[in-house]
């Protein structure tokens, strides 16, 4: 399967996995938008929301919720979150596999989110030395979803 999140769903390729169910699976985002940015995948290989089955739908809004306020009982600074979904092509949609992005929001970064919205997936730094913090980014959260 050429789909990236269907081979992380498979696990096929690596991911930090926050949450996982029947209906989706909790990853670090490895582009993030800010500091702990997280993007919920559908397990059904599907392009847009309307293709979903409604379980599956709240089954990912559901993981959603839990893991903002698993984000904010982990972290104090994170004022809020941004719940996102691209849905299609036109709509900034990436990969054609529904995901649901949890992004916090920390009070003094409204001016960094649409540089790094601009050039999240060109600078080559993006990576390096995230592997740690992105591991451990995803116990904490797993550790405060599992209480």
């Amino acid at each position: 399967m050429s789909c990236i999140f269907c081979q992380i769903n498979q696990g096929a390729l690596p991911a930090h996995t926050v949450y996982e169910d029947e209906h989706c699976r909790a990853i670090v985002d490895k582009f993030p938008l800010s500091p702990g940015h997280v993007i919920i995948l559908s397990k059904s290989h599907q392009g847009s929301v309307d293709q979903l089955e409604d379980s599956e739908l709240q089954g990912i809004w559901q993981a959603g919720r839990k893991i903002s306020q698993a984000m904010k009982r982990v972290d104090s600074s994170i004022k809020d979150v941004h719940f996102l979904i691209n849905d299609g092509p036109s709509a900034n949609q990436h990969v054609p596999h529904v995901h649901l992005h949890v992004i916090p929001r920390y009070g003094w970064d409204l001016g960094f989110l649409p540089l790094r919205f601009m050039t999240r997936f060109l600078n080559p730094l993006n990576h390096w030395g995230k592997d740690a913090s992105s591991r451990d980014w995803a116990a904490a959260l797993s550790n405060q979803i599992a209480v």
